[in-house]
């Protein structure tokens, strides 16, 4: 019996922190698109996507890839068409871009010293651990329901704002 509830608890552990890194699918990156409209200033056309991810971590980078693979050559999101590029997460800063899809498997520390939000760039990920720490404005997730996170102080330090009416559909931590 402790042997089946030790391998339970193991498997819901698993099951928390795989989740918690879940790659950007197609539907994930249609709520984005739609959640990025609501910004006050909203982005529209051709928008340079930069896919931050860890050089350093295999993980990240196929997980990077596989997002860059998934948006293609370009891809139309809403009003936007999505053109991405793979920017390490050390190169933040430099990168020329409207729009920063953070990877999984960047760590915290990484992410929170690369000044993601002071860049005044939004920042969109499915890694809601990044958004709660700060480092990314945005999480979303599609599944098992859709989930908007929004990082009020990521977004203040960012001079990022979002209409008043999307803002009551939305978690503001």
């Amino acid at each position: 019996m402790r042997v089946l509830t030790s391998l339970g608890t193991l498997c819901a552990c698993f099951a928390i922190s795989a989740s918690a890194f879940a790659e950007m699918t197609p539907i994930d990156l249609q709520i984005a698109a739609r959640a990025l409209s609501f910004m006050e200033r909203p982005l529209s056309g051709a928008i340079r996507v930069g896919i931050l991810y860890a050089p350093d971590n295999p993980r990240s980078v196929r997980e990077a890839e596989a997002l860059r693979d998934l948006l293609g050559a370009g891809v139309k999101a809403g009003k936007l068409e999505l053109q991405p590029s793979l920017v390490g997460i050390r190169e933040a800063a430099a990168a020329k871009v409207d729009l920063f899809f953070l990877a999984g498997f960047v760590g915290p520390a990484e992410a929170n010293a690369a000044g993601i939000s002071a860049l005044k760039v939004p920042c969109v990920t499915t890694d809601i651990a990044q958004v709660e720490g700060g480092a990314c404005l945005m999480g979303v997730r599609s599944s098992p329901k859709v989930q908007i996170m929004i990082n009020r102080a990521a977004a203040k330090n960012s001079g990022i704002t979002f209409a008043t009416v999307f803002r009551v559909m939305i978690t503001e931590i």
